[in-house]
């Protein structure tokens, strides 16, 4: 009876010290990662007065946003205050980039998946407004893509 007893108490507490193990580690794992990812792209872009990490330059406005609590995925930005016009950027744990190209024109809103070539992904490839509207505002997507570049050095 002593034997069951104390091996109950053993896998408990066997259990429960696996459980926090796995959360510590997955808590520093979280850190670590985002903290490395994010490290250069914040460097240029430290954390205003009411801690977030944007600035104004030349009509831009230039973000980052590290990821929340447990999660992987943050995002950089270029806005064109003047064209309304935006390109995300989200930094892939794996290594690359997705990008999202964000416009508004005649009350309209739109938001289009692109690939570093500056085409519509395979997810707004069929889609034909996507298409044209990326093909029309090439111009500000191109110069997004590079004021990106000279904050963050991509290449």
């Amino acid at each position: 009876m002593m034997k069951v007893e104390l091996m109950k108490k053993v896998n408990i507490k066997t259990i429960l010290i696996l459980i926090i193990s796995i959360f510590a580690v997955l808590n520093l794992s979280w850190f670590l990662v985002t903290t490395f990812k994010y490290d250069g792209f914040v460097e240029p872009i430290p954390k205003n007065k009411w801690g977030l990490h944007f600035i104004k330059k030349d009509n831009y406005v230039y973000s980052v946003k590290k990821p929340d609590y447990l999660y992987y995925t943050g995002n950089l930005a270029v806005d064109n205050t003047e064209k309304q016009t935006s390109l995300l950027i989200w930094p892939l744990i794996s290594g690359g980039y997705k990008y999202g190209f964000r416009l508004q024109e005649e009350g309209e809103a739109y938001e289009i998946y692109v690939d570093k070539n500056m085409e519509p992904t395979n997810k707004d490839k069929g889609d034909p407004d996507a298409v044209q509207k990326v093909e029309e505002h090439k111009a500000e997507l191109e110069e997004l893509f590079s004021k990106a570049n000279e904050m963050w050095q991509f290449e």
